[in-house]
């Protein structure tokens, strides 16, 4: 009768368990840390938008991968774009920035959020939204993420097929390439000092 009581308060700690990140995390080409940092940085870009620009903060999609930021959006005008590029450079521990920033046309038509859509729906089944966002503006597709070269090749040939004479922009990063340190043992003695 002790052992039942034990379990369920263990099972009512251990209650919450992120699968969602998890999967994500382990699907992703970023090594963890890195995506621990680009989770970072995207807030902080996410915060600057909002003091410099709040009212583009609607139209300007931000994402960060493997420390280099992409806005992605239409802008009012030049003053707003040359705001919003000036106040993510400042940002530290960013190593560089992409943007595809068009001005606002003042005829919108519904196919763009509809292509979105439709290219989403394609590309959520085989890659995770940490690993690979597409966006639709002014009928341009964007394709952003952290991918290796065969998948980015296969990623752009079938977005091509399904958007047809639309154009890609292709803002895809490779993966980081990790670095293993191989550990040399050293004698006793060294570690003391000698």
């Amino acid at each position: 009768m002790l052992v039942t009581p034990c379990l369920i308060g263990l099972s009512a700690e251990a209650g919450f368990v992120p699968y969602g990140r998890i999967f994500k995390a382990v699907k992703d080409e970023r090594p963890y840390i890195t995506q621990a940092q680009d989770s970072r940085l995207q807030m902080q870009l996410h915060k600057t938008i909002l003091l410099n620009c709040p009212a583009s903060l609607a139209n300007i999609s931000s994402y960060v991968y493997s420390a280099h930021a992409f806005l992605v959006g239409e802008v009012e005008n030049d003053a707003e774009r040359d705001t919003l590029i000036n106040s993510t450079k400042e940002i530290s521990g960013l190593y560089g920035l992409s943007y595809f920033l068009p001005q606002k046309k003042i005829t919108e038509n519904n196919t763009s959020s509809e292509l979105e859509i439709k290219l989403k729906g394609f590309i959520d089944p085989k890659y995770p939204s940490s690993k690979v966002a597409v966006k639709v503006v002014q009928n341009n597709v964007i394709i952003l993420g952290v991918l290796a070269p065969q998948e980015q090749e296969s990623v752009t040939k079938s977005l091509q097929e399904i958007a047809g004479t639309t154009k890609i922009i292709n803002f895809l990063q490779e993966p980081q390439q990790q670095k293993k340190i191989k550990k040399r043992f050293r004698p006793i003695r060294n570690l003391f000092g000698d």
